[in-house]
């Protein structure tokens, strides 16, 4: 009976202590049964599976057709061995037959499934969020985009800007195809770009003709997939006066800036740095661009504070400086003279400066193999050998070195005394009495 109706048989006796135990047919928790033999029966129960285990016990001593409940059993697991237990009077007195169904697989299938309704309401969630976030991005960018479909040029989704830059309600222009709102002689040139995106990808751009109105406006077509679906993400843009019917002023200016052998960095008014390209990041031997977070543009200068004073104080008092020469310091510590054109942005919000830099090492290698003496100099030198000392000689040309060297700081510093004195690495007083002993000051002064 025990092999037939189910996986195992136990015997209890009046105190419920487990006095056999029948396994029917092959089963792979038998050792584990076998263990429970002069064990108390309720023991191996978990605390909620007792009330059910009285209810057999009732219902086989009062000899009433047996009911299957379920008994969970302890383990030594975090995972309880549950089993379905019918309850029979047993064929010795005072004892009770209790007939098991293993139903561990049961209970992994459950798990499962389970976990699968979990897995669903978690997916569900998270597209929630996702078509919230994209909904939001969607309708409070200033970008007036369309989403079509890639086959058809029909629309799919329009944001509040596109309907307002078409003159349109969003909800007109959803399954509209994009040419019926294009002049007929944009048609074919649309035709073409949208067929590019099609078959190469990337993003493209042109400019088209609205039909309502004539007006001319950018669109910028880019190629993405959405699961199944192949989709075209479209930007439209108004024409404005800095445009060229060739391209895009912006997108010129952007391409300028990323690709261009110069270095560019803008700056706050403070000198952080807000942007920089990457020939900033190759002449500065900067590996990470998050290394130029939080960073000054100081930092990267010859002489840090005398150069950053010098060039932004110039530039904020007459709007640009032409050209300061000084050097790039690297990460690594060498120096790369550079000459460093000084833009001042008062437009910008907040205020701050724009700096070209460009690398002149080789210029200045050339200046120096050139040589930096000429013939007349050397003949000069020659000629005083002999008739003067060779401490007033030594003397002599010490004071037009340094001549040459205060009249170079002066001009650099636009006649601006403090930061000269601090490029020289004099003290003010110095630089003053210098300054009066070669003549270059004003005898008023």
């Amino acid at each position: 009976m025990v092999a037939t109706s189910s996986d195992f048989g136990l015997v209890l006796d009046k105190g419920g202590i487990v006095r056999r135990v029948f396994i029917g047919g092959e089963t792979l928790i038998g050792e584990d049964l076998r263990s429970w033999q002069g064990v108390e029966f309720v023991s191996t129960l978990t605390a909620e599976s007792l009330p059910k285990f009285d209810l057999l016990l009732e219902g086989a001593k009062a000899d009433q057709p047996p009911k299957w409940r379920q008994l969970n059993h302890l383990t030594d697991t975090d995972i309880d061995f549950p089993v379905a237990y019918a309850a029979l009077p047993g064929s010795e007195p005072d004892t009770i037959l209790l007939l098991g169904r293993d139903k561990r697989e049961l209970m992994q299938l459950q798990q499962r499934l389970v976990q699968a309704q979990l897995t669903i309401e978690q997916d569900y969630e998270r597209i929630r969020q996702v078509e919230s976030r994209y909904r939001v991005l969607f309708e409070t960018g200033t970008d007036a985009l369309l989403i079509i479909a890639a086959d058809t040029g029909k629309i799919i989704d329009a944001n509040s800007a596109s309907a307002r830059l078409l003159q349109r309600e969003p909800g007109e222009l959803i399954s509209r195809s994009l040419p019926t709102l294009i002049a007929p002689e944009s048609l074919e040139v649309l035709s073409e770009t949208l067929g590019l995106v099609r078959t190469k990808g990337g993003q493209k751009s042109v400019m088209l003709t609205l039909k309502a109105d004539n007006r001319q406006i950018w669109l910028d077509a880019l190629l993405f997939r959405s699961v199944s679906d192949t989709l075209i993400l479209c930007r439209l843009r108004q024409q404005t006066a800095t445009d060229s019917p060739d391209y895009p002023f912006n997108d010129a200016l952007m391409g300028l800036y990323q690709r261009a052998g110069d270095a560019v960095v803008f700056t706050d008014k403070e000198g952080m740095i807000l942007h920089a390209n990457p020939a900033f990041q190759s002449l500065a031997n900067i590996a990470m661009i998050e290394r130029l977070s939080n960073a000054n543009f100081a930092d990267f200068l010859g002489r840090p504070s005398v150069d950053l004073n010098v060039m932004t104080s110039n530039a904020e008092q007459a709007g640009r400086l032409s050209i300061y020469g000084t050097t790039i310091r690297t990460e690594f510590g060498s120096q790369i003279p550079v000459e460093i054109s000084t833009t001042y942005l008062a437009d910008q919000n907040p205020p701050g400066f724009a700096f070209l830099i460009r690398d002149v090492s080789r210029l200045e290698a050339s200046r120096q193999s050139a040589g930096a003496v000429s013939s007349e100099a050397v003949e000069h030198v020659i000629e005083l050998v002999g008739s003067t000392p060779l401490k007033e000689l030594v003397r002599g040309t010490t004071d037009v070195v340094e001549k040459l060297c205060i009249e170079t700081a002066i001009r650099l510093t636009n006649n601006n005394r403090a930061a000269a004195a601090e490029m020289l690495g004099l003290s003010r007083q110095s630089l003053y009495v210098k300054l009066r002993r070669y003549g270059l000051v004003d005898s008023e002064e």
